[in-house]
């Protein structure tokens, strides 16, 4: 039960810097958004390393290309959000598992049936679904563009987080990507620096401080249950979704979107279904 509130409240957490990273977007940049949040995280890493006895990863390189994938992340998810509802967003995001698996084929050699391939099929028909009224209208293409290749870029994290295994410490899963983008995004935000009012400020200290307990209560999730038992909490990031778009922006999801989001879980669900299935 533990793990399982633990996620609930992860998935919470990242909701949350979603909305502060979308209200940030109206007067700041990316690359400034991801620097103050990434040396943020680096002060979260810090009780963590400590406590661990420092940060010493074993597999630097694949740490590295693992945190050069989240920044690629947040990036691109930054110019979602600046474009997109939550909820929009976040349906795309949620085809994550289908990308995991095909990049697990040649990179993992794991081998995939024809019914997962289907599952994935019906996953990116209602993402089709979801996006086409935003499509037709002329809008939003940048921004389901944007979030597309974040979650490419997720989903490549996921792959080389499993070739890293479960030997290295939080601290280093933490600390190595927030590092890596405060060494990337900083000059970017220096050459184009918007000196923030006390708020805005608050803001962005408040948006890293999410971003970063997020990941450390996500990691502890998943050591404390097993994976299949906590996969489908992701799902609790729709309901965020409608609750902090309608709350915060004044946005509800319309027919089509509320149809293709429910493909799209139905998909999800199917596939985390047939994987327990095989492996049993």
């Amino acid at each position: 039960m533990r793990g399982v509130v633990l996620m609930v409240v992860g998935i919470a957490l990242f909701a949350l810097t979603d909305v502060t990273t979308k209200w940030l977007s109206a007067g700041y940049g990316a690359a400034q958004v991801i620097a103050m949040r990434c040396g943020t995280a680096l002060l979260v890493a810090g009780p963590i390393a400590w406590r661990q006895g420092g940060i010493a990863p074993r597999r630097l390189p694949l740490h590295l290309l693992r945190g050069a994938l989240i920044v690629s992340a947040a990036f691109s998810f930054f110019h979602a959000f600046a474009r997109l509802p939550l909820f929009e967003a976040y349906v795309v995001s949620f085809t994550a598992p289908f990308m995991t698996m095909a990049l697990a084929v040649p990179f993992l050699g794991e081998q995939v049936g024809a019914a997962a391939w289907a599952w994935a099929g019906l996953g990116f028909g209602g993402v089709m679904i979801s996006v086409a009224p935003g499509l037709t209208g002329g809008g939003a293409a940048l921004g389901y563009g944007a979030a597309l290749i974040g979650t490419a870029s997720y989903a490549g994290m996921k792959i080389v987080t499993r070739r890293l295994g479960t030997g290295e410490g939080l601290a280093a899963a933490m600390a190595v990507p927030a590092g890596l983008g405060v060494l990337v995004a900083g000059p970017l935000a220096a050459a184009a620096w918007v000196a923030p009012p006390a708020e805005d400020a608050a803001l962005l200290v408040l948006n890293g401080a999410l971003w970063g307990v997020g990941n450390a209560v996500v990691t502890a999730a998943a050591r404390a249950a097993e994976a299949s038992r906590i996969a489908p909490i992701d799902f609790t990031a729709m309901v965020w979704a409608v609750v902090f778009d309608a709350a915060f922006f004044d946005v509800r999801p319309g027919p089509a979107e509320l149809a293709g989001a429910a493909v799209v879980v139905l998909a999800c669900l199917g596939h985390q279904h047939d994987q327990r299935r095989r492996r049993a």
